[in-house]
């Protein structure tokens, strides 16, 4: 007969029918495991989520930072081939992109300015009417340039007009939706209309709910299309009293006397007016044999107008920067309060060998680089 162990007492037997305490254990784990994956997807997903909210959201600011020191010399075209120049003259440029939240940060570490597109468009400007805008600003400022240019050396033009280039449409108003910024507008009712106070002329003919047949182009193909004179907002189109609701400036050409002395700019996507004071420098020492660079780099920027009168500029620390990074020599800022004294604090912080140079007008540019001794090598 056996007896029970006194080290090993027995237990009940378990009745528990054979396997299920096997699956059991299964189903948990796979439960935990499915678990486990539905919460990593989630986490993938809102990880993807946020990396596209940060990188690619936009918001509704502008960041301005450092742009480009770019060479002149492949802007700046004169048809008899110019002078050659022993030196490079540079356009410096402000950097400026749409914000996202990630942008907006590194724009915070990096000391970058930061504005609101509302203060830097006009009110109602679309980004397509802004950048048609600081397009046609750029037109205008080359235009300044080359004539400034032109009376600075003596070479004799004229200015032919080319047409009326719509900036804006004012919403609710007939031209909405059926002009565009960009358009180039040629004719009205038939007649050759090359300049905005003509166009003004045939409209002070007409009264409300009259029609006006305009013709225009667009990227090269004629277009036409028939609009009714309404009554107009004082803040639209300068407040005339009747009109179509657009936003225009005059197309001008400059023309030389001489067809040889004739002066192209090809600027690409730059735009805005402070490029103006280097294309005339640009311009001007191409112009006459002198060399005036001398060897050295020299960068600038500035408004100009047809007399030669150096304008204030945003964004000179940026502008300095960029001066800086392209190894420049000299850098030329308007003789004002605010951009000379931006742009000397921040020649200061980089601690660059550049020289800043305050300028009125052009002419004092071009004497301030005659004066200098030809660059020595090294």
């Amino acid at each position: 007969m056996n007896r029970p162990s006194l080290l090993r007492p027995t237990l009940p037997a378990l009745t528990t029918p054979a396997g299920e305490g096997m699956g059991s254990a299964v189903k948990t784990m796979d439960n935990g495991r499915t678990l486990y994956a539905a919460r990593a997807v989630i986490s993938g997903f809102l990880a993807l989520v946020f990396c596209y909210v940060t990188l690619f959201v936009p918001l509704p600011y502008y960041i301005f930072q450092p742009g480009t020191a770019d060479d002149l010399q492949g802007m700046v075209h004169v048809q008899g081939g110019g002078y050659p120049e022993s030196g490079r003259f540079l356009l410096t440029t402000v950097g400026v992109s749409n914000a996202t939240l990630a942008k907006m940060v590194e724009a915070r570490f990096r000391g970058y300015e930061v504005h609101r597109q509302t203060s830097v468009r006009q009110p109602g400007e679309s980004e397509e009417e802004y950048g048609e805008r600081q397009h046609q600003v750029m037109l205008t400022s080359q235009s300044n340039a080359i004539q400034a240019a032109y009376r600075a050396a003596g070479i004799g033009y004229t200015i032919a007009s080319k047409g009326i280039v719509v900036l804006s449409t004012a919403v609710g108003l007939p031209a909405e939706g059926v002009l565009e910024p960009g358009d180039v507008i040629l004719k009205a009712d038939g007649l050759p209309v090359d300049a905005g106070s003509k166009l003004d002329a045939l409209l002070a003919g007409k009264k409300e709910g009259d029609a006006v047949r305009l013709t225009y182009k667009r990227g090269g193909v004629a277009m036409e299309a028939s609009f009714t004179l309404r009554a107009l907002p004082t803040a639209v189109e300068g407040g005339r009293k009747l009109g179509i609701g657009i936003v225009t400036a005059d197309r001008k050409a400059v023309q030389a006397t001489t067809q040889t002395d004739a002066v192209t700019v090809e600027a690409g996507d730059i735009g805005g007016p402070s490029a103006g004071f280097m294309f005339a420098l640009e311009t001007y020492g191409l112009l006459l044999a002198d060399d005036l660079s001398r060897g050295y780099t020299i960068a600038g920027t500035g408004t100009i107008d047809p007399q030669g009168v150096v304008g204030a500029i945003g964004g000179a620390r940026h502008k300095v920067s960029a001066a800086h990074q392209a190894g420049a020599d000299i850098l030329f800022v308007p003789r004002d309060e605010q951009s000379a004294g931006e742009a000397k604090k921040q020649a200061g912080k980089l601690h660059t060998s550049m020289k800043v140079v305050e300028v009125s007008t052009l002419q004092e540019a071009i004497a301030y680089l005659e004066s200098l001794p030809p660059k020595t090598a090294g």
